[in-house]
């Protein structure tokens, strides 16, 4: 198992939230927030000594979220989380490797990943 943190960047709820998206963001918007995503996902691997190692077996991801948004509106930091891992930890994100995504809340002030074998395979 993997477990790490992503610190919270400002206006997370107001860029990616999923309402945002609806609210019809121009691609390239889009785009530019997802490659930030990307980058801040990777500075968090590395920064907690996390290396490039590929899950060899299909992976459940579980989020932690601590924020005011509703649980069903972080599918867009999610997808973006995920799509970061791919090359590092995982070889692709489709069914084959990626066999389910969890979201839950905590309390620590911060996104948590915890990517771990998944026990259908």
């Amino acid at each position: 198992m993997i477990r790490f943190t992503i610190d919270y960047p400002k206006n997370f709820a107001r860029e990616y939230g999923l309402n945002a998206y609806y609210a019809g963001l121009h691609w390239s918007v889009r785009k530019k927030r997802a490659d930030a995503w990307h980058w801040m996902v990777r500075a968090a691997l590395k920064s907690q000594g996390i290396r490039p190692r590929i899950f060899q077996k299909p992976v459940r991801i579980t989020f932690f979220w601590d924020d005011r948004l509703d649980i069903d509106n972080h599918a867009i930091a999610a997808k973006c989380t995920v799509d970061a891992l791919k090359d590092y930890l995982l070889a692709d994100d489709s069914r084959r490797y990626v066999r389910a995504v969890e979201h839950r809340f905590w309390d620590r002030r911060c996104i948590g990943v915890e990517i771990e074998e998944a026990n259908d395979t």
